[in-house]
């Protein structure tokens, strides 16, 4: 007997012009380049005094943080964007699972060799690998082994919930669309107030002692950024874009102003207390950047060009060795910080070999086992034709 399919037999096709997305896939690279300069920037490369350090830190303190709400946006604006007709939440979950496990199988034990499991428990790591660690408060759960990967940890709960949310996106009534988007936006505003209440438990200690978050409370900050229901609440408003998008229910927004709100939104992050910094300031503009990009009829080059779009499909690797790269190098170099021309080899040099690793990540391990994995679908590789009930 068939699978009933529990996505949308019938997904509303994307208007002329706005089918293909390389605008947003190569804005994937430059989201993933903010958290590469976010982690950078806690390592402490270049000595206290050289020029301009102190600023530049300032200003990338809440990079990380905005190419992550940028990923959670983007990755359910996609998944909705694309979302196959009759398609099984088998199927789907499994091509998900085929998409991220690889490359985290592979940074985990990476990370591992390097750095061992820091200041992780056997369980939390375990936790890890399993990508059960965002549920954990402790930040030692959830930054555990290689720090990015809390991310993956959300992105999971996010794909197991899809085949279930997204029919209830497409079940929202037209004109009640916006409104509900625009609930999504307050809901995200009212998490910190929400993680206000509870309990300030264990603070943020010397393990994050050049990061933004020290002697802030762990419940707390767990709560509002790294707890997957919270976080899925931006990914369900990646998925109410796409169908606005999709339905035409949003006028040509372009895409200069909508990357100069983002940024405006990333500048007043900077100056609001920090449970507001982590996506209150800037989730609205970045979910209008994301539909700014999908709306361009003709992308710009750094966007669009092969090269971007490459940068952009690398990306995802990149993201997960960059960190890894910057650890070993600072095992390496030592914790003394260096003078300016020294320290900016260092980088760019960090930066090179992350770009490196990346590419052969992509190409040896994710793209090869991502066609193998869903080759080997359990659940099938043929589209359903049984239409949701």
């Amino acid at each position: 007997m068939p699978r009933a399919s529990l996505l949308p037999e019938t997904t509303t096709q994307a208007p002329a012009g706005v089918r293909r997305l390389d605008a947003l896939t190569g804005l994937r690279f430059y989201a993933a380049l903010l958290v590469f300069a976010f982690h950078l920037s806690l390592n402490r490369f270049f000595a206290g005094d050289a020029p301009a350090v102190e600023p530049l830190r300032f200003i990338l303190k809440n990079g990380g943080w905005f190419g992550v709400t940028f990923f959670f946006v983007l990755s359910g604006f996609v998944l909705a964007w694309s979302a196959r007709a009759g398609d099984t939440p088998g199927r789907f979950i499994w091509r998900r699972i085929a998409k991220i496990v690889p490359n985290h199988a592979v940074t985990f034990f990476a990370a591992l060799a390097i750095g061992g499991l820091g200041a992780a428990s056997t369980g939390e790591a375990v936790a890890n690998f399993f990508l059960l660690h965002a549920w954990i408060p402790a930040d030692t759960a959830f930054f555990s082994i290689n720090h990015p990967s809390w991310s993956l940890s959300a992105e999971l709960f996010f794909y197991l919930a899809f085949p279930f949310a997204f029919p209830l996106v497409k079940r929202v009534p037209r004109r009640r669309l916006l409104a509900v988007g625009a609930g999504l936006v307050l809901l995200v505003t009212a998490a910190p107030l929400v993680a206000g209440l509870l309990p300030y438990g264990a603070e943020f200690g010397a393990n994050h002692l050049q990061s933004p978050l020290h002697g802030a409370s762990i419940p707390q900050i767990w709560a509002v950024y790294a707890l997957p229901p919270v976080r899925f609440i931006e990914f369900a408003l990646g998925m109410l874009a796409a169908r606005a998008v999709l339905e035409g229910l949003i006028p040509r927004i372009p895409l200069r102003p909508a990357a100069v709100f983002a940024a405006a939104g990333y500048a007043v992050s900077l100056f609001v207390p920090l449970p507001w910094q982590m996506d209150v300031a800037y989730v609205l503009p970045v979910a209008v950047l994301v539909i700014a990009a999908a709306q361009e009829p003709a992308p710009p080059r750094i966007l669009a060009s092969p090269a971007a779009v490459r940068l952009g499909e690398l990306s995802f690797a990149f993201y997960m060795v960059h960190d890894i790269v910057l650890t070993a190098t600072r095992a390496i170099l030592g914790p003394d910080p260096l003078q300016a021309l020294p320290a900016a080899g260092i980088i760019l040099a960090s930066f090179a070999v992350s770009l490196a690793a990346a590419w052969l990540l992509w190409r040896l391990v994710e793209t090869p086992a991502n066609n193998a994995l869903r080759s080997l679908n359990p659940f099938g590789t043929r589209r359903s034709t049984i239409r949701e009930a």
